[in-house]
């Protein structure tokens, strides 16, 4: 990912991340985003599980650290 972000830059990075692995997972970033795709699910009978997710950049250390 690093290295992608080097060669893409920043928001060309965002981009396809969204539009790939990030949108095959993640409805939204808001309760806007997030409705367009809810409603298209429910027209299809589809329900929806919400869920918060924030990850976290650690040096194995600073896991090791929280983790006791």
């Amino acid at each position: 990912m690093d290295l992608s972000k080097k060669v893409f830059g920043q928001r060309l990075f965002e981009k396809l991340m969204k539009m790939t692995f990030y949108g095959q997972f993640v409805a939204g970033e808001d309760q806007n985003a997030i409705k367009p795709l809810i409603e298209k699910n429910q027209a299809f009978g589809v329900g929806s599980v919400l869920d918060y997710s924030v990850e976290e950049d650690l040096t194995q250390e600073e896991a090791e650290k929280k983790e006791m």
